[in-house]
């Protein structure tokens, strides 16, 4: 039984434990996830939906339980299954999550994983709150409304506790596994305070331990794993091609040769779409804007064909942009000026002007949606200089349509605002190669044959470039959106809107 001389300090410390590792896990378990399931809202949707639903389960089954007898061991029991399953999640999780994402598409695999990956921590740590009270009110200190309240404001403060240690501290700075490894530390803890839980509290402690070697099992393979507040990195470096992944492992980045030819994929296409400006004098220097830096393969093709090219490279992430200096040669393309920041903070802050600006935001296979609204468009052709030209880079391997067409309704709709002395805006999109596609939009002409002629003679965009169909198609804006559900329709097939 649980000691009387100080119920609420002890029973207090072990709800908070609870609370505590509840959201450590739940915001760790979306990072676990993003490899194979991206960082849609169907996922973070999945993910709060089904611990909110395993919760309510576990604060019905802890209530069932709290006011008997048998209260002080089910705590015990409930936080050792929550430190066990911390401790185990970054072993089983990655391999049972790829299985998952084989066998299910997207948005319900999302469903299925989140279940199976943190149902049952959601179950056994909810059940916590109510146990404490229970056992407390047993304790007589008070009716049972004023035991609730305190567990309840404990179990909160120690998610709130989670919350801020597991987006701030564990995942930039310790890695997901040691995450999950200080989540079973805290449980541990919670145990040790607890009669009849101090033994049971040494083997979370072990567990804990054990979930730190899990990093190294994580980065097997790679030349470069690595954990940031933004996203996980991992390079792969097969001594013929070196390519960068963010999140998703089957979604690239930036993909380079080492030898310097051209890789087959969209990044070949870059250095020739400064051509695409209208106002560019011969001979002259573009300035370019890239909108998602990645590796640089971007950058560095455009310096390499344009010298003397002025060209800002924006990436949220600055651990990126140490990867494309390290591994992707970066630092030897002249004219490259890095900027750490969000796309749109930028553009929307930003007072120069670009003859070319690209926009390649990928947040693992999923274009973050405020990177991809009328409000955002606006912003980024107020950056235009006349004549300028905006290209865009879309992975839609199973229905072009599905992106190409609400994406270009959406750059029309914004030329009324965002183009300096209005329109003509011409909007077009050409195949660029293994299920890429490049939306096009040209400032001063709507012209296809007129915007084709920029372009070599011989690129596979000149000779796929066509008008954008954007009539009847809806545009995107901050307050209405769906292009997470249209980007699986890209990638997969199937419904959408």
């Amino acid at each position: 039984m649980i000691p009387p001389a100080r119920p609420l300090p002890t029973l207090g410390a072990a709800a908070f434990a609870g609370g505590w590792a509840l959201m450590m896990l739940e915001i760790l378990g979306g990072r676990l996830m993003a490899p194979h399931f991206g960082y849609s809202v169907y996922q973070w949707g999945a993910v709060i939906g089904v611990v909110m639903a395993f919760m309510a389960a576990g604060y019905w089954a802890g209530g069932r339980i709290g006011d008997g007898p048998d209260a002080p061991r089910r705590l015990v029991q409930a936080l050792l299954a929550g430190a066990a399953w911390a401790a185990l999640s970054p072993w089983i999780g990655p391999p049972m999550l790829a299985r998952i994402a084989a066998g299910s598409p997207p948005d319900e695999g999302s469903i299925i994983a989140a279940t199976a990956l943190l149902g049952v921590p959601s179950f056994a740590l909810a059940m916590v709150s109510p146990l404490c009270a229970g056992i407390l009110n047993a304790g007589q200190t008070g009716g049972t409304a004023a035991s609730a309240g305190r567990v309840s404001a404990l179990s909160t403060m120690g998610s709130i506790g989670g919350t801020f240690f597991a987006a701030f501290a564990a995942i930039p700075h310790m890695g997901v596994s040691a995450g999950y490894g200080a989540a079973a530390a805290v449980l541990a803890l919670g145990l040790a305070v607890l009669a009849g839980g101090r033994l049971f509290a040494v083997a979370a402690a072990l567990l804990a331990v054990a979930a730190g070697p899990a990093a190294l099992k994580a980065g097997e393979g790679f030349a470069l794993y690595r954990e940031s507040a933004h996203n996980t990195l991992y390079v792969r470096d097969d001594g013929v091609e070196v390519r960068l992944h963010l999140n998703l492992l089957n979604a690239t980045q930036t993909r380079i040769r080492r030898d310097g030819r051209p890789t087959g994929l969209y990044y070949d296409l870059f250095p020739v779409t400064p051509a695409l400006a209208a106002g560019l004098a011969p001979g002259a220097a573009p300035r370019v804007l890239i909108l998602g830096l990645a590796g640089g393969a971007a950058a560095t093709g455009i310096a390499a064909r344009w010298p003397g090219a002025s060209i800002t490279g924006v990436e949220l992430d600055p651990a990126v942009v140490d990867v494309a200096y390290s591994h992707f040669g970066l630092g030897q393309a002249a004219g490259v000026r890095p900027v750490v920041a969000d796309a749109r903070g930028f553009t929307e802050r930003d007072e120069n002007h670009y003859d070319l600006v690209i926009i390649d935001l990928y947040s693992g296979a999923s274009i973050p949606f405020y990177t991809a609204t009328q409000e955002f468009f606006t912003a980024v052709l107020r950056r235009l200089a006349p004549g300028g030209a905006v290209v865009m880079n879309i992975a839609a391997p199973a229905d072009r349509d599905a992106l190409t067409g609400p994406l270009g309704a959406t750059l029309a709709a914004a030329a009324a605002d965002g183009l300096a002395g209005g329109g003509p805006l011409g909007v077009f999109v050409a195949d660029a190669g293994r299920g890429n596609h490049f939306l096009i939009a040209t400032a001063g002409t709507a012209d296809v044959e007129a915007v084709r002629a920029r372009l070599p003679m011989d690129s596979p965009l000149s000779r796929t470039l066509e008008p954008s169909v954007t009539a009847g198609q809806p545009v995107l804006t901050d307050d209405r959106s769906d292009i997470d559900l249209r980007t699986i329709a890209a990638l997969f097939g199937g419904r959408r809107g």
